[in-house]
């Protein structure tokens, strides 16, 4: 598995891909969170190979939409290599959420035939490919923000960048 990290503005996004397609997206707070990151692959016994070049195609795709343009991601193929299929369907039916938008967790989970909209959020909860599977997308019924692995305020930076909102991550 190849991997590359990313700089923005905001932070870092660490990038895990197979000759499949992207497998890891994950927000890096700080450069220490690597050695978690790496660790969590290495557990799995998935060996990482640095290849920034391999990276061309999702980097123009992220500086797109970090640059406030409405992209999706969808162009970009996709290799789950953890999660159940269960947590699978969760992160497909979560990916077609579209740019701008918000749903429910509730309504995610009538949308995939169950009621269960706490596993729901549980699987979102292990999304591997933050922004990509659009998570920070899913909100309350009561339309609160809740349940983010990267942060609330993330989720809320996410949010009002998509809405063209100029804002930064505290």
């Amino acid at each position: 598995m190849f991997y590359s990290i990313l700089d923005f503005h905001f932070g870092s996004l660490f990038l895990a891909k197979t000759h499949k397609g992207l497998s890891a997206a994950h927000y890096l707070k700080s450069r220490a969170e690597l050695s978690q990151v790496m660790g969590y692959f290495k557990k799995r016994k998935i060996t990482l190979e640095a290849k920034r070049p391999k990276f061309k195609r999702e980097e123009r795709l992220f500086q797109r939409y970090f640059s406030g343009k409405k992209e999706d991601f969808a162009s970009l193929p996709l290799d789950f290599v953890t999660g159940t299929p269960f947590q699978r369907r969760v992160w497909r039916e979560a990916r077609k959420i579209p740019y701008g938008a918000t749903e429910t967790y509730k309504s995610l989970a009538a949308k995939i035939g169950t009621r269960g909209y706490r596993s729901v959020g549980q699987a979102l909860g292990q999304n591997p490919l933050l922004i990509v599977i659009p998570c920070h997308r899913v909100i309350g019924s009561d339309g609160s923000l809740v349940g983010f692995g990267a942060g609330m305020d993330v989720k809320q930076f996410l949010l009002d960048l998509e809405q063209g909102k100029k804002t930064t991550i505290n």
